[in-house]
């Protein structure tokens, strides 16, 4: 069985915002970097990655000193104001190598926290099964 995912981990995933749902979308347009937030049981609680800030309501920004350590490109940020959850291991997310992992990076504790305190109250949840 392929291990859950730790909380502050980047997994490659096919994520699904709200406004591609909204549009009548069941998937989304393409395989992102995801930060996991949380883990209940078997399912998994992630937060969309984007290098397009500006297209999305609220983000929160990753500074560049995080991003290098994760592994993730510069100027990128948090979506906080929507996620997506699933059963582990889920359709749409994809393996990065060495294979079999999953686990693209990881956000330091600092960082995770501030991302998990800034989400919104009234985020909205798409539920990925």
């Amino acid at each position: 069985m392929t291990p859950l995912p730790k909380v502050g981990d980047i997994l490659h995933y096919v994520y699904l915002f709200t406004h591609e749902q909204q549009a009548g979308r069941d998937e989304g347009v393409k395989t992102r970097p995801v930060m996991v937030i949380a883990t209940q049981g078997q399912r998994v609680f992630t937060v969309a990655i984007t290098t397009k800030a500006d297209r999305q309501a609220s983000t929160l920004a990753i500074p560049d000193q995080v991003a290098d350590a994760a592994g993730i490109a510069r100027g990128t940020s948090v979506v906080v104001d929507q996620y997506n959850h699933f059963t582990w291991i889920g359709y749409d997310i994809r393996p990065v190598s060495p294979e079999p992992s999953y686990v693209a990076g990881r956000m330091p504790p600092g960082f995770t926290n501030a991302v998990i305190s800034a989400l919104k109250a009234n985020a909205t949840g798409i539920n990925r099964d």
